[in-house]
């Protein structure tokens, strides 16, 4: 179980906005360019954010959750790009681990690289629960444990999805997981990543993701919502 304020992180407003709504006791903090809010959700204390788009906005969020909040756990969910073929639009992947894909490279060139060094594993207490809160959720059969692979810019090409998928084995793309899991991992805060399929990261990316970010990112969220009373100290 977890002792201590839980940490919840997404990109966009969006993808947190149904657990905001959710929070008793509601206080709020602005930090730099994004706010914080703090409740509680049950018997969890919460610090939520939505730190903004893209790595440099997601480390500086989750770092201010760790250095002012003293979070003992975090949460990242938000909606994410298919790079798994067999996942289906409102599916979850729950990381096992996070991978920055096009780290000190050219991002346009990245795809070819050693897929080795820049994996972060979640903490496996925290993808079990999330394991159990998916499956509780939407069923067994939508929802992957895998790998969540990270870029600097979205994917928009097919050619490149399947590169990713052959390289790195991935399940999804996005922006900010790796870079979370980063700063968790520096601070020995235990994280997992949650993400529903929102597009298939790839030419028609831009259309898929704006019919289906707001049911994906309450999707992701519900998930969230069943996760949380397992992790209620007792």
């Amino acid at each position: 179980k977890v002792n201590g304020m839980i940490g919840i992180q997404s990109a966009l407003e969006i993808e947190t906005g149904l657990l905001r709504e959710q929070l008793c006791d509601v206080r709020t903090r602005h930090i730099g360019r994004f706010e914080c809010v703090t409740g509680n959700i049950g018997q969890n204390e919460i610090a939520l954010a939505a730190g903004g788009i893209g790595g440099k906005r997601a480390a500086s969020c989750a770092q201010a959750l760790v250095d002012l909040f003293h979070v003992k756990s975090l949460i990242f969910c938000g909606v994410a790009g298919r790079v798994n073929s067999r996942l289906k639009i409102g599916d979850i992947v729950v990381s096992r681990e996070v991978l920055q894909y096009d780290h000190g490279t050219d991002t346009n060139s990245a795809v070819a690289g050693n897929s080795g060094t820049n994996r972060i594993p979640a903490d496996e207490n925290l993808v079990s629960l999330a394991e159990k809160a998916c499956a509780q959720t939407v069923g067994e059969g939508h929802c992957v444990t895998g790998t969540v692979l990270t870029g600097h810019r979205p994917v928009l090409s097919q050619k490149r999805t399947m590169r990713l998928m052959r390289t790195y084995d991935g399940d999804c793309v996005e922006m900010e997981g790796a870079v979370v899991g980063a700063i968790c991992a520096a601070n020995s805060v235990p994280f997992v990543v949650l993400r529903a399929i929102s597009d298939r990261a790839g030419p028609l990316a831009p259309l898929e993701f704006r019919r289906n970010l707001r049911a994906s990112s309450r999707r992701v969220q519900d998930v969230v919502l069943n996760l949380l009373p397992l992790l209620t100290p007792r």
